[in-house]
């Protein structure tokens, strides 16, 4: 079933990448960030069930469609991809609280990135921390990481663009390439 999410709903809702060796802990309200331009891919999300997974990589696509991020398919061409873990356990005061990881790649598939917090709820009265993480939980975490990825993605530069080569494989000057001569 989890192969299935990845190749049908996660790819084309979730493209999300983080590189380097930086983290990023969600502690505090995060402000919203718009990050259009930057193709990014999901790649995974593990660690949930399939009822949990699924609900939290539909709100994540809504998320990041607010935020103008542009997702791409899991092997269409992206600047960056993501993958995430969820996690949910009681808290001491009687909470469930849902974390979430996300370790964003670059093109090299070098990690720039990683971003962490967690969303608390109820307490779902069972054994099974799963049961306290309802739709509001799951809404929140969806949206604090596109936050998380956002502010990330919007502050790497854009990768530099290779310098234009003629038809023998040298690189063109810029009178070159306009054809004025010096």
């Amino acid at each position: 079933m989890i192969g299935r999410l990845s190749g049908l709903v996660l790819g084309p809702v979730v493209a999300l990448a983080l590189a380097g060796c930086q983290e990023t802990t969600a502690t505090a309200e995060r402000p919203r960030v718009d990050a259009p331009g930057v193709p990014v891919s999901v790649q995974s999300i593990s660690g949930a069930p399939d009822q949990v997974t699924t609900r939290f990589a539909s709100m994540l696509g809504e998320a990041a469609a607010e935020r103008k991020m542009e997702i791409v398919a899991g092997n269409a061409p992206a600047r960056f991809r993501v993958r995430g873990y969820l996690t949910a356990q009681p808290t001491e005061d009687g909470l469930t609280a849902l974390a979430f990881v996300w370790d964003v790649y670059d093109e090299a598939k070098k990690r720039a990135q990683r971003v962490q917090g967690e969303s608390l709820g109820k307490r779902g009265g069972t054994e099974d921390p799963w049961a306290g993480i309802d739709q509001t939980i799951v809404a929140k975490a969806a949206s604090d990481s596109m936050d998380a990825i956002a502010t990330f993605l919007v502050s790497v530069p854009a990768p530099e663009k290779p310098a234009a080569t003629d038809a023998k494989g040298k690189t063109k000057t810029a009178s070159a390439a306009t054809g004025k001569r010096s």
